[in-house]
């Protein structure tokens, strides 16, 4: 039985279009393959150059979690020092801070003897003065019956030689009391202020010692003239 002619031709076009799509599909996929290629050597080219810029990151990130690490010991380093600089600095203060309360004790104690000694010297004026007092009526007694002319003029002038120096040596001595009780009065107040602004301070160095007053001269009484002495 024979093939009819147009069935054989249907065929062979059949054929001819499959062999072409077969040709088509074979050009596309070594296009697409030689684009995959060509992408693969464009990705490895760029992995090569990015792989030390990569390192560089690595070995920068390393270098800079090691220079961390140093200045986060010399820190710890210098906050200890400084630790160690207030503890003694407080130490120092707190030794600064009982001498003071200690002088302020004995200020506070000279002041009381200074009163006492006030006191005690009043009383001492108060006794000379009865005793000279005594002493001149005595002398004016005995005086009263001598012959000499010029007597009570002579008893006059000693009498008023002992009331002027008796009356300068106490002036002299209640000054210098007064004055040695404002020295002692302004140094307590000077103490206290000293005291009342250190105490809140934490310095972060060793505070610096208070400076002391400088002591003043206790006057010295000026000696008694003789009450019996003549022109």
């Amino acid at each position: 039985m024979s093939t009819p002619p147009t069935e054989l031709e249907n065929s062979i076009q059949l054929a001819l279009e499959a062999a072409t799509a077969a040709n088509d599909s074979a050009e596309d996929v070594a296009r697409v393959s030689t684009e995959t290629l060509a992408a693969a050597a464009r990705l490895d080219k760029f992995a090569k150059g990015m792989k030390p810029l990569l390192l560089g990151v690595v070995a920068a990130a390393v270098l800079c979690v090691a220079l961390a690490g140093l200045v986060y010991l010399r820190t710890l380093s210098d906050m200890r020092t400084a630790t160690a600089t207030q503890i003694e600095a407080l130490t120092v203060f707190s030794k600064s801070v009982g001498d003071l309360q200690a002088q302020l004790e004995a200020l506070g104690d000279m002041s009381e003897r200074v009163a006492a000694l006030e006191t005690a010297q009043a009383a001492g004026i108060e006794r000379l003065e009865a005793a000279m007092t005594a002493e001149t009526a005595r002398l004016a007694e005995a005086m009263s019956g001598a012959e000499d002319p010029a007597a009570p003029q002579m008893l006059r002038g000693l009498v008023d030689r002992v009331e002027a120096s008796h009356a300068e040596t106490r002036d002299a001595f209640a000054k210098g009391l007064s004055d040695l009780q404002l020295a002692m009065t302004k140094m307590l107040a000077e103490r206290a202020e000293v005291l009342a602004k250190a105490a809140p301070q934490t310095a972060a160095s060793a505070p610096k010692p208070v400076a002391k007053a400088p002591a003043r001269k206790k006057p010295q009484a000026r000696a008694e003239p003789n009450p019996f002495g003549f022109p």
